[in-house]
């Protein structure tokens, strides 16, 4: 008993003596992301394409608004794939759009923004309330200096990672 004992009181000992050590905290990975400023010529540029893309809409000129559309694949920025350019066009005629105006731009990367458009789908609709409308979000997408509207894909490489 008297030997368990001695055991006991040697492992509360070593216990104390390596609590009572200074532990290091381990640092966190350095996750920081780049900062990116952007100009008023960004903001402009943006806005001249949703001005496009919109004007597109109003008239009911669907292929116009999908020759602006664009995907990203890894580093690439390619035209709307022939199938989905397809589906897009069905889609955005069967909704009787009445207007069309651009709510909100954000820009958080030359890859991760939201460009978001608001869509007055009732003739009784109201742009200011939102009544009648439903938003359409797009990306914008810089690449070698050129802003590029493209769809909004949760899965592509730099989308997420600055909100």
């Amino acid at each position: 008993m008297r030997h368990s004992y001695s055991y006991f009181l040697l492992l509360i000992t070593l216990f104390l003596l390596a609590s009572c050590h200074e532990k290091k905290v381990a640092e966190a990975p350095d996750l920081s992301l780049p900062v990116f400023e952007f100009s008023n010529e960004d903001s402009l540029a943006i806005s001249n394409l949703a001005d496009q893309y919109m004007a597109y809409f109003k008239e009911g000129d669907y292929e116009g608004a999908i020759h602006l559309l664009n995907i990203v694949r890894n580093d690439s920025i390619l035209p709307l794939p022939a199938e989905q350019a397809e589906g897009f066009k069905k889609a955005m005629s069967l909704l009787p759009i009445v207007d069309c105006s651009l709510k909100d731009l954000v820009l958080y990367s030359n890859r991760d923004n939201e460009l978001r458009i608001a869509l007055q789908i009732s003739e009784d609709g109201d742009m200011q309330t939102g009544k009648g409308c439903i938003n359409f979000f797009l990306n914008p997408v810089e690449k070698d200096g050129r802003w590029f509207l493209t769809l909004r894909d949760e899965y592509a490489e730099g989308v997420g990672l600055y909100h």
